[in-house]
């Protein structure tokens, strides 16, 4: 609901906005004083509508960590046997484009011509980890999400036992790795 009325308040005062601008005539008195108020009523919409979408953000957010929570209340917990585990690089490198130009490089120094490299490389960094799981004589393979660290922290988590494998007891292929920290 506020997000309609944010939207319909913005567009209003655009409205009014562009008419205020523009009028010449003596019917209305202050018309300076219609255009502020019109341009406020615009800035007081978009805010509206700005904190529409951080209120969705966030219920979204506690709506995730509502169903995390409920799924490790009914789902197995299985702790992590450093054994069991395999673990690897998930890292990559990639090209990001600067919006500002950070360095300008002379092509030659008695020429004007200039070349600007706009694009830097970033190094991501994580890993994941397997987990085989024996269970009645039948092995199971739990791969995990990618977790923000390289192998070496990751190994450092499993061994501190930080990190523990949810899986549901109905379905075995529904699974999560919760990281305590």
């Amino acid at each position: 609901m506020r997000l309609i009325f944010g939207l319909l308040l913005t567009i209003v005062s655009f409205l009014g906005v562009l008419f205020f601008r523009h009028y010449k005539g003596a019917i209305i008195p202050y018309p300076s004083l219609w255009y502020i108020l019109f341009a406020l009523a615009g800035i007081s919409g978009m805010i509206l509508v700005f904190s529409s979408f951080r209120r969705i953000e966030k219920i979204v957010t506690d709506s995730y960590d509502v169903g995390i929570e409920k799924f490790k209340e009914n789902a197995e917990k299985i702790e992590l046997n450093f054994d069991f585990c395999e673990f690897k690089s998930g890292s990559y490198s990639h090209q990001v484009e600067n919006e500002n130009i950070s360095s300008i490089k002379w092509i030659a120094p008695s020429s004007i011509t200039m070349l600007a490299d706009t694009s830097n490389t970033e190094n991501v960094i994580q890993s994941y980890l397997i987990y085989n799981n024996t269970v009645n004589g039948n092995t199971e393979k739990y791969i995990s999400q990618s977790f923000p660290f390289d192998p070496t922290t990751l190994r450092f988590y499993v061994l501190n036992q930080n990190i523990s494998l949810y899986v549901d007891r109905f379905d075995r292929k529904k699974y999560f790795f919760d990281l305590k920290r």
